[in-house]
C-alpha cells in the first residue's frame, strides 16, 4: 500500500475507568460508536498497563471474537474455532500468531513509525511525565509528545489542551498516524476543568461519592472525544481504560493491586471508523 492509503492508528485510554461506572455514564458519542465489553486489563495501575498495550496487549475478553480476545491457549486446541487476529502484535519477542499489524522494535511506537507512520502522544498522568525517569521511557519513542505541567496533580484535568494539541499537530500531518492519548480526568481524585466540586475533600472513604465523581467526568471525557474523533477519519480505533479502581471492596481504596474491580473495564475495539 501507499503510505497515504494505510489506516491510521488511534488508541484512547482513560485512566483507572471501572467497568461499572462506565456502564451507568451517560455518554451518547461513545456508546453510539459500537459494541464495548467488558475485558480484562493486563496491569493494575498504569505503567504496566501501558508498557502491555504498546507491545499489543491490550485488554482482552474471553469470548472468540475477533481482534478482543488474544488468550494465547485458544491456539490448536481440538474443535475449538480458528484463533481470532490479535490487532497491533509485537514479532520479535512471541511466537508467530495472526494478526492484523505485525511490527518490529522496541514497542508498537517505534514499529509503527519504521513503517512511516508519525507517531504522536499526549499523556495526563504523572506516568508520562517526559522529565521523570519512567514518564521519559514511556514516551521517549513518540516523535510528538505532550504533557501538560501543573501543581497538585492539575494535569490530570488537561483534556480540552490534549485534544487541541492532536489536532494541531494532525493539521499539517502529511503520513499516516499513530495516536496515542492518555486522560487523566477519570483518576482519583476524578476532577475536570471547573466541575463543582474542586477544593472539596478527597472522595475515598464515600464510595458512592467515588463512582458519582468518576462518571461525571467520563461525561465531560464524552464531549471532548466526540470533538476528537468528529474531525478524523479512516481509523483502527481502540478505546480502553488501562485498569480500574476499587472503591472500598473488601476495604480497599485505589489500585495497584489485584482485584476484581481493577482488573474490569471497558473495551471498544472498531477497525475501520
Amino acid at each position: 500500500m501507499t503510505p497515504d492509503s494505510r489506516r491510521n492508528q488511534a488508541l484512547l485510554v482513560f485512566d483507572s475507568l471501572r467497568w461499572d461506572v462506565f456502564q451507568k455514564a451517560k455518554i451518547p458519542f461513545l456508546k453510539k460508536l459500537g459494541k464495548w465489553k467488558l475485558a480484562y486489563t493486563p496491569g493494575n495501575y498504569t505503567f504496566p498497563a501501558h508498557m502491555s498495550f504498546f507491545v499489543g496487549k491490550i485488554p482482552q475478553t474471553l469470548d472468540n471474537t475477533q481482534y478482543y480476545d488474544t488468550v494465547a491457549t485458544r491456539f490448536g486446541i481440538a474443535g475449538r474455532k480458528p484463533k481470532p487476529d490479535q490487532l497491533w502484535r509485537l514479532g520479535n519477542p512471541e511466537a508467530p500468531r495472526p494478526s492484523k499489524y505485525t511490527l518490529e522494535g522496541q514497542n508498537i511506537i517505534s514499529g509503527f513509525r519504521a513503517q512511516g507512520y508519525l507517531t504522536i502522544g499526549t499523556g495526563a498522568v504523572n506516568w508520562f511525565n517526559p522529565d521523570l525517569p519512567a514518564g521519559k521511557y514511556l514516551t521517549e519513542l513518540f516523535e510528538h509528545f505532550f504533557y501538560k505541567r501543573g501543581p497538585n496533580y492539575a494535569s490530570h484535568e488537561s483534556a480540552e489542551e490534549q485534544v487541541q494539541w492532536v489536532l494541531d499537530c494532525l493539521r499539517v500531518a502529511d503520513k499516516p498516524y499513530f495516536l496515542f492519548i492518555n486522560f487523566g480526568e477519570t483518576h482519583h481524585q476524578y476532577l475536570y476543568k471547573n466541575c463543582p466540586w474542586h477544593g472539596q475533600p478527597n472522595p475515598y472513604g464515600n464510595a458512592r461519592e467515588c463512582r458519582r465523581r468518576q462518571q461525571a467526568c467520563l461525561e465531560y471525557l464524552d464531549k471532548q472525544v466526540e470533538h476528537l474523533l468528529t474531525q478524523l477519519k479512516n481509523l483502527d480505533l481502540v478505546i480502553c481504560s488501562d485498569h480500574g479502581e476499587a472503591m472500598g471492596e473488601d476495604g480497599l481504596w485505589g489500585h495497584g493491586f489485584h482485584h476484581p474491580k481493577i482488573w474490569e473495564v471497558p473495551l471498544l475495539i472498531k477497525a475501520g471508523y
